[in-house]
């Protein structure tokens, strides 16, 4: 689920970058939690979702959104958190199916 909602995230930046160029405060992204339910809104900078994509097997997720068998969070702030995948099978796919490899 992280990995689809990253690639749709992806997607979603390329297309508003070419209607609206890259000037903007903040892009809304949808939340890269692993609930298969979850469409949450998280509003990041530019910046700041690219520091979270430099690494495959780092997500942007809404607040309080972590699964703690899976996930540990690393940063956080009023708007989303930033979590990392345990090693082993999901650090494993989130690297292998990372857009941006």
């Amino acid at each position: 689920n992280q990995t689809e909602f990253r690639e749709m995230n992806e997607w979603t930046e390329e297309a508003t970058d070419a209607r609206l160029g890259i000037d903007r405060p903040f892009d809304t992204y949808i939340c890269e939690c692993s609930d298969p339910r979850c469409t949450d809104p998280i509003s990041l900078t530019r910046q700041e979702y690219e520091s979270v994509r430099a690494v495959p097997v780092r997500f942007a997720i809404a607040l309080d959104h972590e699964n703690p068998e899976i996930d540990r969070v690393l940063f956080e702030n009023r708007r989303f958190a930033t979590v990392e995948k345990f090693f082993g099978a999901g650090a494993r796919i989130a690297r292998s199916s990372d857009p941006r490899r």
